[in-house]
């Protein structure tokens, strides 16, 4: 649907339809822009993608701030280090040596 009118007229229906909050409604019919699961569920995901050269990097963002920070810190990421696709040290002092660039001139 390209008219935004018509859209804001859908969600509206649906959401009184089904007794959705604003939250809900934009959960059950907003873009799906992300992946869900456990942090183990999360981190096999991830480490496939890294093992069949799909990606090389993540950029994750909690669903919910501040409280989703603390779970991606505290679950996903030792799951990912337990999978060798995110590292546990740095091995160098500047930015330019954890990406492995040639020191600057």
């Amino acid at each position: 649907m390209d008219d935004p009118r018509a859209v804001v007229a859908e969600w509206r229906a649906k959401a009184g339809a089904n007794g959705w909050s604003l939250r809900e409604t934009v959960i059950e019919l907003g873009p799906q822009r992300g992946h869900v699961g456990t942090p183990a569920g999360l981190a096999e995901k991830f480490a496939r993608f890294v093992r069949h050269g799909a990606l090389d990097g993540f950029n994750v963002s909690p669903y919910l701030v501040p409280d989703g920070l603390d779970d991606i810190v505290e679950l996903l990421v030792p799951e990912l280090q337990e999978r060798g696709v995110y590292r546990t040290a740095y091995t160098g002092t500047t930015l330019r040596e954890h990406l492995g660039l040639a020191p600057a001139v």
